[in-house]
């Protein structure tokens, strides 16, 4: 196990201090207040120091890129838009088209819809 170093007062410690101190915190089991104290160690600041250095190693992981096959979901037909079995022309400005698999739920909703607006 590290040893954590001893703090200095008035000096600002280097990133690297508070890297032993965050790894030291970690493998004695003891919690932050406590090891604070033991420390002689601002809580606040090891509560930075923590937050910092566990973003920095997550930004610093390599990105690792995974080919995926998708083939399978694209159909090589051309896709031709289904044609309305019925069409509603409500006014000059809305039209209706209803394909033979429309949702009679969501068909009632619409026209609910168009009614009281």
């Amino acid at each position: 196990m590290t040893k954590p170093p001893t703090s200095q007062p008035n000096q600002p410690s280097p990133p690297r201090h508070w890297k032993v101190h965050v790894e030291a915190l970690r493998q004695s089991g003891l919690s932050r207040a406590e090891y604070c104290r033991q420390h002689k160690l601002s809580y606040h600041t090891l509560s930075y120091w923590q937050r910092k250095l566990s973003s920095s190693k997550l930004t610093n992981k390599e990105t690792t890129l995974v080919p995926v096959a998708f083939e399978h979901l694209i159909n090589h037909q051309s896709v031709q838009p289904e044609r309305a079995a019925l069409k509603v022309i409500l006014s000059d400005q809305i039209a209706v088209e209803i394909g033979d698999n429309f949702s009679s739920a969501t068909l009632t909703r619409l026209l609910a819809t168009l009614e009281h607006r």
